[in-house]
Parts: structure tokens; sequence; C-alpha cells
């Protein structure tokens, strides 16, 4: 109902200046005909800006905006909870063993001797990394499957 009441009005105020006009009192009568080519003058240049504004405003408020319903929002279900026991488990571990000396023995061939060595030198064992072999204990805990 506003829309059709906002153009009648847009075009009453269009038709104002042409009713006022066709009485033929308005405009400048001299050499060569009427001024301003059509005889509406000032007031039918700002009635036409009125309602040209009003018009359009109608135009561009034409229908009610209308609004998508939200999306569904998509919950996944809570991961799996699964007791995992304790265990057991062999792992290699660095260990530094520190150096030392060591009696490094030989036989002596020809002689006669009960233990069948007859000489040995002492000689230095640096340290070194050794990859060690033990058995660690993981304890039982929960986990999350999913």
């Amino acid at each position: 109902m506003k829309k059709l009441i906002a153009i009648l009005l847009t075009a009453g105020l269009l038709a104002a200046p042409m009713v006022a006009s066709a009485g033929g009192r308005g405009g400048y009568s001299g050499r060569g005909g009427h001024y301003g080519h059509g005889g509406y003058g000032v007031g039918g240049f700002f009635a036409g800006l009125l309602g040209g504004a009003i018009l359009g405003t109608v135009l561009s408020h034409a229908y009610e905006p209308v609004y998508a319903p939200a999306p569904r929002v998509y919950y996944a279900p809570p991961p799996e909870q699964v007791w995992v026991p304790g265990r057991y488990e062999t792992r290699y571990e660095r260990q530094w063993v520190p150096g030392h000396w060591e009696v490094e023995r030989f036989s002596g061939h020809g002689e006669d001797e009960d233990d069948g060595y007859s000489r040995g030198r002492r000689v230095w064992i640096p340290g070194r990394y050794e990859e060690v072999r033990t058995r660690v204990w993981l304890p039982g805990h929960w986990e999350e499957r999913g």
C-alpha cells in the first residue's frame, strides 16, 4: 500500500508543472517562441528531481529482505576412550663406560709354565658409550581413539 501511495504522489508532483503551463501563461514569449523550450521552468525541474528521488527510494526498497535459516551445525561424536594395559618394553640406551686399565696377557710359546701365560702388560682402555639393553615398565593409561 505504501508503494502505491508513493507512486501516485510522485506522478502528481510530476504532473503539476505541466498543468500550470497548459494555460499558456508560463515562459517568455518573444522572438522565436517560449524561453526554455517547454515552459516548465525551475519549479518543474525541482518537482521532477524530488519525484525521481521518491520513486527511486520506493523502487530500491521494493522487497523486504529474506534471510535464509542458519546452517546446521555438525558436531562430531566424542572420541572413544580405550584402556591400554601396562607392559614392559625393551629399549636400548646409551651408557657411558669410563676408561680403565687392563692387563693384556699372551702365551709364552716354548716355555714350560704351568698356567700357559708367561708375560703380560698393562693397557689403557679409553672411555666410550655402549648401547645397553634395558626393560622399562610402561604403566596403563587411557587413550582416545577415533
